[in-house]
């Protein structure tokens, strides 16, 4: 396998402790951050252009006083290998609670082969295609609602394949998250054809679940820089919220702390990468969240740079 540079950012973040002024100035107090929003659920079924009937969850949150309004950020989070949407109804629930619209939509079987995984990319694209054509309808319930210029991908194990392929084949989205995901060869050959301003591998532990931590051969394989963030001591099935039985007898358990920093951890990277205000319990930005989880020893945190 080849291996591109690796930069700590622990390193990083020790320059820049270096750098900074001996006697700076305190910072400001912090402003009071809002309360979570409430939700709405949209349960449904879409038609994709290849036929197949998909049933998909899309949390909406609920405009009030003194919370940030609408157009909001979205992503689409895409599940996975034998998985479904309902595996994932905590953290949708979770960041639609802090201002980001969230659609997660059942996959086609991956056990169909090449023809489901095309088929399930082409529809992730259409997913974002349709976030953005409701938001620009008057009298559709989500007319306004969604930022059409600040919406992720994300994806879980082999959800994170088909996210990455959607963005490289055309999907028009601010950033991609791979939650622990598991590429194949031909994700790794569209590397080279992807370009977000923003992509982040948060992932667990290597383990037979994650194929070794083979992600790491795709972020190797990208033009730009990406961060590649791990769970100490995570498990595949933290990425999902919930788990359950199955996933925790095949891939080695799961803790609930560390189902709760990977939802944290992708909420302060979407926040950041989708400019969207703090609401909620999480206060931290991105960086003061892994610099935080670097030192308590939790996160182990790469910069990954392009192959010469």
């Amino acid at each position: 396998m080849r291996h591109g540079r690796v930069a700590r950012v622990a390193l990083l973040l020790a320059l820049n402790a270096a750098h900074a002024p001996a006697h700076s100035a305190p910072p400001p107090a912090a402003l009071p951050v809002p309360r979570p929003f409430g939700v709405a659920v949209e349960t449904g079924k879409r038609t994709m252009a290849r036929g197949d009937r998909v049933a998909y969850d899309l949390y909406i949150p609920q405009a009030a006083n003194g919370l940030p309004p609408p157009p909001w950020p979205a992503v689409v989070l895409d599940h996975g290998f034998a998985r479904s949407k309902v595996r994932h109804a905590n953290t949708s629930r979770f960041l639609a609670e802090r201002g980001v619209v969230v659609l997660v939509a059942n996959l086609v079987s991956l056990l169909g082969g090449e023809r489901a995984q095309l088929a399930n990319v082409e529809s992730t694209r259409d997913h974002v295609a349709w976030l953005k054509a409701r938001s620009a309808s008057p009298g559709d319930p989500l007319f306004g609602l969604v930022d059409p210029e600040r919406i992720a991908l994300a994806g879980y194990s082999a959800g994170g394949a088909v996210a990455f392929e959607a963005a490289a084949s055309g999907a028009r989205v601010r950033a991609v998250v791979l939650l622990d995901a598991v590429p194949w060869e031909r994700t790794i050959g569209a590397a080279k054809k992807v370009a977000v301003p923003r992509l982040l591998s948060l992932r667990s532990e290597p383990s037979a679940c994650n194929s070794k931590g083979s992600v790491r051969k795709l972020l190797a394989n990208l033009p730009f820089e990406s961060d590649d963030v791990r769970i100490v001591g995570g498990t595949h099935c933290d990425a999902e919220d919930p788990t359950d039985a199955a996933c925790r007898f095949f891939c080695g358990g799961s803790k609930d702390g560390a189902r709760v920093l990977y939802r944290r951890l992708l909420y302060s990277f979407l926040r950041d990468a989708l400019d969207a205000p703090p609401v909620g319990d999480v206060p931290d930005s991105w960086f003061e969240a892994i610099r935080r989880g670097v030192e308590d020893g939790s996160l182990v945190v790469d910069r990954v740079t392009p192959e010469s």
